[in-house]
């Protein structure tokens, strides 16, 4: 387990099931210890980078669940597909954007969907 993962609070457990490679070790928090995720949410998550706590969360989703991954570098979101691709992670998807301008295409979003 990598250091910075550890100081941020994940556990051996959850660094150990994402992908090689989605841990990049730029992370600020650790957002889905608190974000009490159950299955069959939708997650957002802004500036995903290689894709770690999408990972993470999509296994607290489960397969009813979707976690969906922005990241405005085209760079980050092909590591971060191909990461989805490694670990065979069914219920993430990657998509290039701003975080800036997807206020009103969220505002179409189902009322149970909560964002983390």
């Amino acid at each position: 387990m990598g250091t910075a993962a550890a100081t941020l609070g994940y556990s051996a457990d959850q660094t150990a099931a994402v992908p090689d490679g989605a841990d990049l070790g730029l992370g600020c928090g650790n957002p889905t210890a608190v974000a009490s995720l159950r299955d069959g949410e939708t997650v957002l998550d802004l500036g995903a980078g290689g894709g770690f706590d999408c990972f993470i969360a999509a296994r607290q989703v489960g397969p009813r669940g979707r976690v969906i991954g922005v990241d405005m570098t085209a760079d980050m979101v092909s590591r971060a597909r191909e990461n989805a691709r490694k670990g065979k992670a069914s219920n993430v998807e990657f998509r290039l954007g701003e975080s800036e301008h997807l206020r009103s295409r969220m505002r179409r979003s189902t009322s149970s969907s909560r964002t983390a």
